[in-house]
């Protein structure tokens, strides 16, 4: 008993040293949106807000977006057939926006369409510009956000572009959960200043709070019809901008965007159900391959730790200060690392609910499904 315990301690203090090596490379090396600088000429940038049910978020998020620096950019939003007045919102700032923003009404969602993908899809047909930029509703914008996408873009000789919001809590399930299944895995698995150096598509990420693309990319890689039913339409665009030879950036940006995903347990429980399953792989293998390595480097530490074996302590001391850079780097509070034995406990919740559905959720009134066995 007391060997295998050893070998758990090894196993899970030699993937703590790797994760936090990669950490501490991206604290160091990863791309900041705010760093971008400015752009030397100024394409049309389309930004492009799919909507659905989303009135209280348009009402709080659209006029600082609107507000943005930027002086070549249309705003389109498009009304996914909401029910809480998100069109009427969209059109009263419109009418005191006239000339950057319009608002469209959203059509039937398709046979094999999921709602996202289609409302996307019908967005960048509506789009005159030369960069489209496609930005969730519940984001906030800095003024300078746009001009540092297309200054990075440029400067980065990218065809394609993501950035990773910091994330606002409202609840402690929020401050818990979101960073230790967001984020942290980027951090710790993903050396963000490589993506755009190599063509392999394992090494991309693509993140649908922010994403931009030139127009000509988009139409590349087949655009969000090419990812019709997927849920993690973000991460497989990353990737075909990889497979089809073009460049991609990933940066962070944590003093231009933010974001509060989810409002509460509940939808953290919902929104994280839809996504765990096709996160770990979309099959049961990958998932308890996923899962397996998750307790090893978030949960058993802390067991670990309490034998008093140095290994472990050390698997301990390590994971405390993967936590710390990781916050340090998305712009979290210090209490998110305090939360992780309660975030942890809580993911494995949304990861065993996220199996038993196979990702099949009732998420604002449609049924989403992902995967299959």
């Amino acid at each position: 008993m007391s060997a295998a315990l050893a070998v758990l301690d090894a196993v899970s203090a030699a993937l703590l040293l790797a994760m936090l090596a990669v950490a501490v490379v991206n604290l160091a090396t990863a791309p900041r949106l705010e760093r971008a600088g400015e752009p030397h000429d100024l394409p049309l940038v389309s930004v492009l807000v799919p909507a659905r049910d989303e009135a209280a978020n348009l009402r709080a998020n659209l006029p600082s977006l609107l507000a943005s620096d930027y002086p070549r950019m249309e705003v389109i939003v498009l009304d996914d057939r909401s029910g809480d007045g998100t069109a009427s919102v969209a059109t009263d700032l419109a009418r005191l926006h006239p000339d950057r923003l319009r608002v469209v009404a959203g059509e039937p969602l398709p046979r094999g369409w999921l709602g996202k993908n289609w409302a996307c899809e019908q967005l960048s047909r509506e789009a005159c510009g030369d960069v489209l930029l496609f930005c969730d509703a519940d984001v906030a914008a800095g003024p300078r956000a746009v001009e540092h996408t297309v200054a990075l873009m440029q400067r980065m000789r990218a065809d394609a572009a993501t950035a990773m919001p910091r994330h606002r809590f409202g609840s402690i399930a929020e401050a818990a959960v979101v960073p230790l299944i967001a984020q942290l895995p980027v951090a710790a698995m993903l050396p963000l200043a490589w993506v755009p150096r190599t063509a392999a598509p394992s090494l991309s990420m693509g993140n649908g709070q922010w994403l931009a693309f030139t127009r000509e990319a988009y139409d590349r890689i087949g655009g969000h019809a090419a990812v019709r039913g997927e849920v993690l339409e973000d991460v497989h665009l990353g990737r075909a901008v990889k497979r089809a030879g073009l460049r991609l950036v990933a940066a962070t940006a944590t003093d231009d965007l933010s974001v509060r995903m989810y409002g509460g347990w509940g939808d953290v429980r919902r929104g994280f159900g839809k996504n765990v399953y096709a996160l770990l792989g979309g099959r049961p293998a990958t998932f308890a391959a996923g899962v397996v390595t998750f307790a090893l480097a978030a949960v058993y530490p802390w067991l670990a730790a309490l034998r008093g074996a140095p290994l472990a302590l050390a698997a301990l001391g390590m994971l405390v200060a993967l936590r710390i850079t990781a916050a340090v780097l998305f712009g979290h509070d210090r209490w998110t690392v305090v939360l992780h034995p309660l975030g942890a406990l809580l993911a494995l919740r949304v990861a065993a609910a996220s199996f038993r559905t196979r990702g099949r959720v009732e998420w604002r009134g449609r049924t989403m499904a992902v995967g299959a066995d």
